[in-house]
């Protein structure tokens, strides 16, 4: 297999190592998202677990860091500021601004699985274009014409497929955990609330 993609690298001229250089870099970012959010979504849910947990049975000092937290930090500090008026409405601020952080990237993953695939069609039209132009030129339609175009043809559209399927499963998979995370958080929030109004 490693012969195969060092083969068509060779038979590739610059506009196709251009592609792959970018089909490379595309899928190095995305699975970055993809590791990076898997260790950040597991620890938000194990906090946010553990602020609930410390929220309802009234253990103040135990609060976690945690996204829940951070509303409840900006629930009292909007207490100090302009008293309980209206407070579940602010905190519907701070709940905007949680969800922000925990959709950071992943949007990013939807944008690689639909440039992938676009990319590594152009690179086959390009390749594919290089193969009629060998033949128009060497008047002849012998595999060793049109080996370099149909090989950087081939090699594009599976390079852009390989990028575009795991970033589209991704997107899919975080996009509906983090749905799970902001509905378990929503249904916190009147406990804070019930908790600031109940506090000094």
């Amino acid at each position: 297999m490693g012969n195969i993609w060092i083969a068509s690298w060779q038979h590739c001229d610059i506009a196709g190592k251009i592609i792959m250089v970018s089909l490379g870099v595309l899928s190095f970012y995305s699975w970055y998202i993809l590791i990076e959010k898997l260790f950040f979504l597991k620890d938000v849910e194990k906090k946010n677990r553990l602020f609930e947990k410390n929220l309802k049975s009234g253990k103040v000092k135990n609060f976690t860091k945690s996204p829940l937290n951070s509303v409840l930090e900006y629930g009292i500090e909007l207490k100090q500021k302009t008293g309980l008026e209206q407070i579940d409405i602010y905190l519907q601020k701070a709940f905007l601004q949680v969800q922000s952080k925990l959709e950071k990237n992943i949007t990013s993953l939807a944008t690689i699985a639909t440039i992938a695939p676009f990319l590594g069609l152009l690179g086959t039209v390009w390749g594919l274009l290089l193969s009629f132009m060998g033949i128009s030129v060497a008047g002849s339609s012998s595999v060793k014409v049109v080996a370099a175009g149909v090989s950087e043809a081939l090699i594009t559209t599976v390079a852009g497929l390989i990028v575009a399927i795991p970033a589209s499963v991704g997107y899919n998979y975080y996009r509906g955990r983090v749905i799970n995370i902001l509905d378990r958080m929503e249904s916190v929030l009147p406990f804070i609330v019930n908790y600031l109004k109940h506090t000094e």
